[in-house]
């Protein structure tokens, strides 16, 4: 949401003039919401977003997200579960990046020697979120499949 949705940052992301649209179609004309335009591009509060993502998620529509939206249990995880993966973990781990570098190099995990393991930060975003309970609501609907398949390799 914050970097191919968000009303918040004030900048005309290229993704926003894709992602927006695209969501809102496949939401259908139903779905009641439309996209602000008062910053110069299509964009939807938090709110709004999740309201739209439900529908999509109601229709059985998931599948035909953009790439970023997509729940992973239908990209990264569809033809492969987790526990065929060498390596399943949270960018947050902080041994994250070394465990990648021993996939992708074919070496042995250097997690416990190197100092350098914490993936690095690409998005810059500090603004505070507010979560209704309506939104924690439609939330936890939406990623339920997700945790149900990823919960066990979730640190707790």
């Amino acid at each position: 949401w914050k970097s191919k949705v968000t009303c918040d940052t004030g900048l005309d992301i290229p993704g926003h003039r894709m992602v927006v649209p695209l969501l809102l179609k496949l939401a259908g004309p139903r779905s009641n919401i439309t996209a602000r335009t008062d910053e110069g591009f299509p964009c939807l509060d938090l709110s709004d977003f999740l309201a739209v993502l439900s529908r999509v998620h109601a229709q059985g529509k998931e599948a035909s997200l953009e790439n970023h939206l997509l729940p992973q249990h239908l990209g990264c995880f569809k033809h492969a579960p987790p526990s065929m993966w060498t390596v399943v973990t949270t960018i947050s781990n902080p041994d994250a990046r070394c465990f990648l570098k021993s996939v992708v190099m074919k070496t042995p995990n250097m997690s416990k020697s190197e100092h350098d393991c914490q993936m690095i930060k690409s998005h810059n975003y500090t603004l505070s979120l507010n979560l209704t309970r309506a939104d924690e609501d439609i939330l936890d609907r939406i990623t339920s499949k997700e945790y149900e398949m990823l919960g066990p390799y979730l640190a707790a």
